[in-house]
């Protein structure tokens, strides 16, 4: 019955536009331009931690989302809990499928005036929910966290919200360069490990908020990692002192099978002898943050540059050494 109700609310929205009524402007997206209500009353949001997120914290009328499975095949919001304090569980924001495995009919069934999905959706799916609503594709990793909340802000009017809080934003980064002195004279590597220890990866760019943050203060790079052709790439165990720095970051999860302890050990499982190679880590200067500070919100900015400004301009450290 409920697969009925959802198919009949389907072929209904091809032919009740969800904007009928109301006052539409045109705005351009990675997949055309589409005209779209002002005012958007009902978003669909076809992924939980690049734009539910962002769109819940800007104050985005979000009524439905993809999300995750769970093992037991619960269903919850990547970083949602962990970044804002919200889930399914806890809002009106109702579970759409899959990120990869969306459910056409649940999100018809919501009757949207807008959708956002990004280039990760599938594009037979976007031409499907056209009928539904107007569904934009917006291009985060060629538009960059900022101008990704800036565009989302954008479309869903609520730039009023978004822009007093990057302003803040960009007063305490300058805050933070005062307390520095010269940024560019502290180098900064910024990696990632999971769990397993079987590889690692390392970030020039695309890491959300951290990279932003690193970009925006104006920390050096080592020679390899600015060298990158692409904004992350996997490093071999063989070539980890070319990572050296003054600091190293890592991230953790508040999740039990990633906690700082199993990060630490998965670095030294995936090159044993890892500390002693780095020199930041020698000097405890390899520093793992909670997951949220890479992050594609607001208060994930915020976390992160306050996280920076306390482990590299609130302590004394030991400058990487090229020579030693």
């Amino acid at each position: 019955m409920h697969r009925l109700l959802a198919a009949l609310a389907l072929i209904l929205a091809a032919f009740l536009p969800p904007a009928l009524g109301q006052e539409t402007r045109s705005i351009a997206a990675a997949n055309g331009t589409f005209d779209i209500p002002v005012s958007p009353q009902r978003i669909v949001a076809l992924n939980d931690q690049i734009l539910t997120l962002p769109l819940y914290e800007l104050g985005a009328p979000v009524v439905g989302s993809a999300g995750r499975l769970a093992e037991d095949g619960s269903h919850y919001m990547r970083a949602g809990m962990d970044t804002l304090g919200i889930d399914f569980a806890n809002t009106n924001i109702a579970f759409v499928g899959q990120f990869n495995a969306l459910d056409v009919e649940a999100i018809a069934a919501l009757q949207p005036d807008l959708i956002i999905g990004g280039t990760y959706t599938d594009p037979n799916v976007v031409d499907q929910l056209q009928s539904v609503a107007p569904t934009l594709v917006i291009d985060n990793a060629t538009l960059g966290l900022v101008d990704t909340l800036k565009t989302l802000a954008d479309i869903t009017g609520t730039t009023s919200n978004f822009e007093p809080r990057f302003e803040r934003y960009l007063a305490n980064v300058e805050r933070l360069k005062s307390f520095l002195g010269s940024a560019g004279d502290i180098s900064v590597t910024l990696t990632f490990m999971f769990p397993a220890g079987e590889e690692l990866w390392v970030y020039r760019d695309n890491l959300g908020a951290m990279t932003r943050v690193v970009a925006d203060v104006g920390f050096a790079r080592p020679e390899a990692v600015a060298a990158l052709q692409e904004t992350q790439a996997s490093f071999s165990r063989e070539l980890i002192e070319e990572l050296n720095a003054d600091f190293i970051f890592g991230f953790y999860r508040q999740q039990p099978d990633a906690t700082p302890q199993a990060i630490n050990a998965a670095y030294e499982k995936f090159a044993p002898g890892w500390c002693q190679a780095l020199s930041a880590c020698r000097n405890g200067q390899l520093v793992l943050l909670p997951a949220p500070a890479f992050g594609s919100t607001m208060t994930s900015l915020e976390l992160a540059l306050e996280l920076v400004e306390a482990h590299i301009a609130a302590r004394p450290f030991t400058p990487f050494d090229e020579g030693k």
